[in-house]
């Protein structure tokens, strides 16, 4: 009888460990996803410094037309001709297009993306070398759609599901982004049960917050093909010497006031 009930102790000891060791592990999990800051993955970018950034390469892939530029410099697109495939209308001002990432980008940060370098997150927000992976869509529609899998949300125009499905499952596929189960029994819906699927698991929780970081002013200096530039004092359009210089002060020093309108181009009197 002794014997019995020392096993029996013995058995619950080690559920109550192993119990403990498993919830240890969860919230170990939960600490290390950092919370979702749309600032760490940066965008709009322009890598190959051509002065179009993301959003502008974007329109002029996808314009079924030609486009026109604010200037003779081509930095920015004005107008054109776009299809919105979330509503099946055709756009001519890309005022009233957003840039929409076919996977949100907190969707991916929930799937995954947390863990990865900042260079990796810079290159998900840009990439433009599939032509699924960045739309012109409608604002509204977009705005709509916000941060939401296709469990939560699909495009107005039910045409379009299949192709939305498709493109959603490859940019997982391809970014090694995982879903979750609801996500996935929409997906077999519209695609089928042969397609491919991301890995199945559960969103994560990235509720924590990372280490705060003490914002350092920039003193340092860098050489570009138009000079050698450092962040100083200059903090205003008046101060700039080329557009180049402006672009400095905006993406490496960090002044926004270069970018009234928020299109990635600073100083527009002198980056027209």
């Amino acid at each position: 009888m002794v014997s019995i009930i020392n096993n029996r102790w013995r058995m619950y000891k080690f559920i109550s460990i192993a119990l403990l060791f498993f919830f240890w592990i969860l919230n170990y999990a939960e600490a290390s996803c950092p919370k979702y800051n749309r600032k760490d993955y940066r965008h709009w970018i322009d890598a190959d410094r051509d002065c179009q950034n993301t959003r502008n390469e974007v329109l002029i892939q996808e314009s079924n037309g030609q486009v026109s530029f604010k200037s003779l410099k081509g930095c920015k697109v004005v107008s054109g001709r776009w299809f919105g495939s979330f509503t099946g209308k055709t756009f001519s001002n890309p005022k009233k297009l957003d840039i929409d990432h076919m996977v949100p980008l907190k969707e991916a940060h929930e799937s995954g993306a947390y863990a990865w370098s900042k260079s990796k997150k810079r290159d998900y927000a840009n990439d433009i070398s599939h032509p699924d992976h960045l739309i012109a869509v409608a604002s509204g529609a977009n705005r709509s759609k916000g941060a939401k899998d296709p469990a939560e949300w699909l495009p107005p125009d039910k045409s379009y599901w299949r192709e939305y499905a498709r493109a959603w499952t490859g940019i997982k596929l391809r970014w090694g982004l995982t879903a979750d189960r609801q996500e996935i029994s929409v997906l077999r819906q519209l695609l089928g049960s042969n397609v491919q699927m991301p890995e199945q698991s559960p969103e994560a929780n990235c509720s924590v917050r990372g280490p705060t970081k003490v914002k350092k002013k920039q003193t340092g200096s860098t050489k570009t093909s138009g000079g050698s530039y450092s962040c100083g004092e200059k903090r205003y359009c008046k101060h700039m010497n080329s557009c180049e210089e402006a672009m400095f002060h905006l993406t490496q020093c960090g002044r926004k006031s270069l970018d009234r309108d928020k299109d990635g181009i600073p100083c527009e009197k002198i980056c027209k």
